[in-house]
């Protein structure tokens, strides 16, 4: 899938995210250092991002995400040019190259939306788990698992259509 079908699973998502805050106001309140209790993440095995994480992000943070690819390749070995000479001739030759490359770069629709949690409130994860508007085949049923999985982005790009 592509950036611009990962940013529509986004858009679905954070509608969802919403629904879930309407139904849930625990999730509306801030933490004293002005955080919020929840937020959205995307997430695969090989690690996680933040929701409006940028191309570029993803591929240096969170490359799990990023299907195998000549891009991918060719993206991440630009990077590693990038950072190991900032300030060479070539940087701006660079930076174009990896602007094209990213455009090209194909995101695992696999990934899933998760709801990560600031501070931990147990009863509020629990009534969570079994909220209809949360994925329950991916979110393990169980107190000893503190996973919200709202669904991939495979599932919220078809919603945002």
């Amino acid at each position: 899938m592509k950036y611009e079908q990962v940013q529509t699973a986004v858009v679905a998502a954070k509608r969802r995210f919403a629904q879930i805050h309407e139904k849930h106001p625990e999730l509306k309140v801030r933490l004293p250092t002005g955080a919020p209790v929840a937020i959205l993440v995307l997430s695969v095995p090989g690690g996680q991002a933040e929701i409006d994480s940028a191309p570029m992000q993803i591929l240096t943070k969170f490359p799990a995400m990023v299907v195998e690819s000549a891009a991918k390749t060719s993206a991440l070995k630009l990077l590693s040019l990038k950072s190991a000479a900032p300030a060479s001739p070539e940087a701006a030759q660079i930076k174009q190259q990896l602007s094209t490359l990213l455009a090209q770069l194909d995101f695992d629709e696999k990934c899933q939306v998760e709801i990560r949690f600031n501070e931990l409130r147990f009863d509020l994860v629990w009534k969570l788990q079994t909220d209809e508007l949360v994925d329950r085949d991916l979110t393990p049923q169980t107190k000893a698992s503190i996973r919200i999985v709202l669904g991939t982005l495979a599932q919220f790009s078809a919603m945002g259509k």
